[in-house]
């Protein structure tokens, strides 16, 4: 089983002249320039400085260490003197509708996957895991959440926390433009039996934060090669999750959709005629289509079905697999992700002609504007939108030890960075 614990976080006191909603930001892979340079001015003390230096040198991990170091000294920040869970109640507004995501934040212990306690859902890049790295090893801190899901057919777990913020919350912060964060702090014992019976024999799946993940385990090793022994009660071995039940009204999966750039006129002949073989196609362009509008549209159709904007007839389509489709490679519909509209496109027309999925030829974008955007604007040379991946398909392939195509899942909203930081030294 998972092994959750409280952990003794580090978090800001009221010496940053205001409340959490100017000094927490977004996760750092969502964060554009000039919104890093915008959460920069809203607070010297903002984490946007930690989690995502400035520059690109190697000097900017240094920086965050020392700058991290500073405000504990001055007491900008404090470490919890007790171990504590933190749960958090997200409300945000989307497409008009008001969710509520509710999420425990603790301390897991690091295993390998082969374990099978903590289920990954994609590959990960080396790049983005050396940068993480970087920040981690000279930072000594999980400065942002890992989000994991878990199953409670129960509701223990959720019937507990809730039970704890029946309380009044120790803070509450703004997040975004309509987003409320509401925490509460909780040092006494009662999370730990729901947790343990909950999660007696269920792993935990990571929804979001592969990256930090293994990077994370990468810290634990080195940190354990190094030590002349070490104990269970290490923080180093452990990583800050956020855990939200795959059955919280408030989680919310959105589409990830696909685009294609740059990409030689004869290639994208190749593409067409892949397309044509495995899909129908119908014209549903009209002066009121929107992308929102084509999103709802893939969305409520029945059957395997996707949307794609094309550059150059400046059409929009509606692609419906055919009864018998021919695939230049054989199709595997029976294999566990054969409902799954990304897979059969990234299975039998992106990975044939482009290769690998990091290929700057292939984009992925969750804003459907920008997609629409960039296909008219010439920037994309056609977009394919996507339905929003199924949990109940998520929880099946994930448990058996399959990956997803990537950038499957949107989980939207993402978890700020700097309600909580899990110091990685001494005990939890």
């Amino acid at each position: 089983m998972a092994n959750v614990r409280p952990f003794r976080g580090l978090r800001y006191t009221n010496q940053i002249g205001g409340g959490l909603t100017d000094v927490i930001c977004p996760p750092y892979d969502v964060i554009s320039l000039p919104e890093q340079r915008a959460l920069a001015s809203r607070s010297p003390f903002n984490a946007i400085q930690l989690e995502l230096p400035e520059g690109r040198s190697e000097g900017r991990y240094r920086t965050a260490a020392t700058l991290l170091t500073k405000w504990q000294q001055d007491g900008i920040l404090r470490r919890d003197n007790t171990p504590c869970y933190y749960i958090t109640r997200h409300r945000f507004l989307h497409e008009t509708q008001t969710f509520e995501r509710w999420g425990l934040t603790a301390a897991v212990m690091i295993e390998d996957y082969d374990q099978k306690v903590i289920l990954p859902h994609e590959y990960t890049r080396s790049q983005a895991k050396e940068d993480r790295y970087q920040l981690m090893a000279a930072c000594d801190t999980n400065l942002s959440p890992v989000m994991s899901l878990y199953h409670d057919p129960s509701s223990h777990i959720r019937q507990t926390m809730r039970q704890a913020t029946t309380e009044s919350p120790s803070f509450v912060a703004s997040y975004g433009q309509d987003d409320e964060l509401t925490v509460w702090v909780d040092d006494s014992s009662r999370l730990d039996t729901a947790i343990q019976e909950t999660l007696r024999d269920a792993p935990l799946f990571i929804a979001d934060g592969h990256h930090r993940y293994e990077t994370a385990l990468r810290h634990r090793d080195a940190t354990r090669e190094r030590a002349k022994g070490w104990s269970e009660q290490d923080a180093f071995n452990y990583v800050m999750m956020t855990l939200i039940d795959f059955d919280d009204p408030g989680l919310l999966v959105l589409p990830y959709h696909r685009a294609l750039q740059n990409v030689d006129p004869q290639i994208l002949t190749s593409v067409w005629s892949q397309l044509l073989d495995i899909f129908d196609l119908t014209n549903v362009s009209s002066p009121s289509m929107t992308p929102y509008r084509l999103e709802e549209i893939v969305r409520t159709q029945p059957g395997l079905s996707l949307g794609l904007i094309n550059q150059s007839d400046r059409e929009v389509y509606l692609l419906t697999l055919k009864s018998h489709p021919k695939p230049h490679k054989p199709l595997a519909i029976d294999d566990a992700l054969g409902s799954s509209e990304g897979w059969i496109l990234h299975s039998t027309v992106l990975e044939p002609i482009f290769g690998s999925s990091t290929s700057e030829n292939i984009v992925y974008e969750h804003d459907p504007q920008e997609a629409w955007d960039g296909v008219f604007g010439g920037q994309l040379q056609m977009a394919f939108f996507l339905k929003p991946f199924p949990m109940e398909l998520f929880r099946s392939v994930v448990s058996i030890g399959q990956r997803l195509p990537p950038k499957s899942t949107f989980f939207h909203p993402k978890l700020a960075t700097g309600l909580v930081f899990n110091p990685l030294s001494g005990k939890l």
